[in-house]
């Protein structure tokens, strides 16, 4: 009766919207880590396609974090833009500032106006970017970056070390509290400083001067670790340390970020205009030393799967995004299959708790849920195929990967047994139980009515659906007192080690964990080794052990690795495709993108 039912609900959540194309693909194989600390390079990578045209590329990938957006498109966008690359967003961001942003959909913006210290290339190998080399000394304590000559911002002004000092002061300084700041945490006295008090001068003022970051000239940046930190060099390409201006941040107060005059970048392209929920503009920054091949981009806002893929069709967008809903439609268009690329990503997502509130302070009662989750069902008929099930958080193609775990697969008679065995006994005595969902796009309510369903059907527990604009579920989700009991979430890896899945992520001292109320001093313990040896088989072994602790502790149940998948007009070419991107192919590499009339 049960598949029944899932079958006849599968066919309701296909015939939602109106659908649209996508082909087959072939996995490729995500990149290794950085290793050992060196001068001037980054980690080890398996380099993925760089097209000159839509290739057919299939994978397995993160799920992109919610946002806001308009339900119609733009009514004002050209048929042709000419040299602007015109991009299909989902969800409007909640903030675009470099030291509070958080999310994928505001972290593409800011990787476009902003440049770190390093990046990634194509290969997701860490290169020089602001700073041309860099160097570590012996024992990965200390690492010196030397600036490339005569930087400048967009508007002309010159750029130095002292700019990056600020991103890293503004980043850790409790008064700024922003989404990454732990990510810093290596960093000497990083931790201090955020947790300082304002309002006690000095106390506030002698942990921003013990912050180990310095300018020691124009050229030099040095950073001071707390303990040996041997990829370091790659979270210096984060957006927590991209250069905003000073400047313009106190002229413009907390919501600076909003004017695109203020937003003065020395990345390859500069904020335009941003007209909120519909779309963000930028321009070539002609001050960049790499300067872009394209005159702007255009990020078009469009929550409704439907409404972006007539957008398309019409000529307003250059890439689209299409719903999991669509696939099917895709594939049937001749025109449109030969225009779908789809390939692997870095990205988990699963069945998120928040383990302060009851039930799910209850681990048995995690257990119950984890169980029920029918993976297979979910990705193969409600997703059209467009992920993979999963088990573990680190995804394969990532060190770290756990081929080995089996635990909480979907198992009706464990599930049972599990909430039997927790302190309620039955479904009965439970006490409430909502999941929040973004109701932007319809097809995103049939998907958590489906996971709903199954745990009336499993475990005869009833799951209210509490839906909210996407924008509102974020901010939700970034404090423990509103977290919501469960929702489905996860992770878009930064950068391909298994130190940015487990310490970044599950640390108790990270925000993340935090938000969902977690912490284990034993992973605690494990994730150090990880983070401080400069031996990278006892740093792996070191994050796996610290992933069983985690799987088995179920803050999150595992579920998926999304496929990053786009519609892609053939006039866009020389766009390489990473499993580090997320909004659009290309997004770390965009100075290589050409536009062909």
């Amino acid at each position: 009766m049960r598949k029944r039912m899932i079958a006849l609900f599968a066919l309701l959540v296909l015939i939602l919207p109106v659908l649209a194309a996508c082909g087959a693909a072939t996995p490729t194989t995500a990149p290794a880590a950085t290793t050992a600390p060196t001068a001037a390079t980054g980690g080890e990578a398996t380099a993925p396609p760089v097209a000159d045209a839509p290739t057919t590329a299939p994978t397995d990938v993160p799920a992109a974090a919610p946002t806001d957006a308009p339900a119609d498109p733009p009514t004002a966008a050209p048929t042709s833009a000419g040299n602007v690359l015109r991009i299909h967003q989902v969800a409007y961001p909640d903030v675009f500032d470099p030291q509070k942003s958080s999310y994928s959909g505001e972290i593409v913006l800011l990787s476009q106006n902003y440049e770190g210290l390093t990046r990634l290339d194509e290969n997701l190998e860490t290169v020089p970017a602001a700073a041309e080399s860099w160097e570590y000394n012996a024992d990965a304590t200390v690492i010196t970056f030397t600036l490339r000559p005569d930087l400048k911002y967009s508007d002309g002004s010159p750029l130095t070390a002292e700019n990056f000092v600020y991103a890293a002061q503004r980043n850790c300084d409790s008064a700024t509290a922003g989404e990454y700041q732990s990510i810093l945490f290596d960093l000497a006295g990083c931790a201090d400083f955020a947790s300082s008090v304002v309002t006690d001068t000095a106390a506030y003022d002698a942990a921003k001067a013990g912050l180990g970051v310095s300018a020691p000239d124009a050229n030099t940046v040095v950073m001071q670790m707390a303990q040996p930190a041997p990829y370091f060099h790659t979270v210096a390409s984060l957006w927590v340390m991209y250069p905003a201006k000073q400047e313009m941040i106190e002229k413009g107060g907390e919501t600076w970020w909003q004017d695109p005059e203020a937003q003065i970048g020395n990345g390859p392209f500069q904020f335009s205009s941003i007209v909120e929920d519909q779309q963000i503009d930028f321009v070539r920054n002609d001050n960049y030393w790499n300067p872009a091949k394209l005159d702007g981009l255009s990020f078009i806002y469009i929550d409704d799967s439907s409404v972006a893929l007539e957008a398309y069709k019409s000529g307003q967008l250059d890439i689209f995004s299409p719903d999991p809903s669509q696939i099917p439609a895709v594939q049937e268009d001749a025109e449109l299959a030969s225009l779908y690329v789809a390939y692997e990503g870095a990205n988990t997502t699963g069945l998120q708790f928040n383990t302060k509130l009851a039930p799910f302070d209850d681990l048995k009662v995690r257990e119950a849920f984890a169980y029920a989750l029918d993976r297979e069902t979910y990705c193969e008929v409600i997703r059209n195929a467009d992920c993979l099930q999963t088990l573990t958080w680190i995804p394969k193609g990532i060190p770290g990967y756990d081929a080995d775990e089996t635990r909480f697969a979907f198992d009706e008679a464990a599930a049972k047994a599990a909430l039997a065995e927790s302190s309620y006994g039955s479904a009965d005595a439970l006490p409430e139980i909502t999941m929040m969902y973004a109701t932007n796009d319809p097809a995103n309510q049939a998907r958590h009515e489906f996971v709903a369903n199954t745990f009336r059907d499993v475990l005869g527990v009833e799951v209210t659906l509490q839906g909210l604009p996407s924008k509102d579920v974020s901010a939700a989700k970034k404090d423990n007192a509103t977290y919501p009991q469960l929702s489905l979430g996860g992770w878009i890896g930064d950068y391909p080690d298994p130190q940015n899945w487990v310490s970044v992520f599950w640390n108790s001292n990270a925000t993340f964990a935090q938000r969902q109320g977690y912490g284990n001093p034993a992973a605690d313990e494990l994730m150090k080794v990880g983070d401080t040896s400069t031996d990278q088989a006892a740093r792996i072994a070191a994050y796996q052990e610290a992933q069983k602790i985690i799987i088995g502790d179920l803050p999150i149940a595992p579920m998926y690795n999304r496929v990053n998948k786009y519609v892609i007009n053939p006039r866009v070419t020389g766009y390489a495709m990473t499993p580090a991107d997320d909004q659009f192919p290309g997004q770390w590499s965009s100075t290589s993108i050409s536009i062909t009339e």
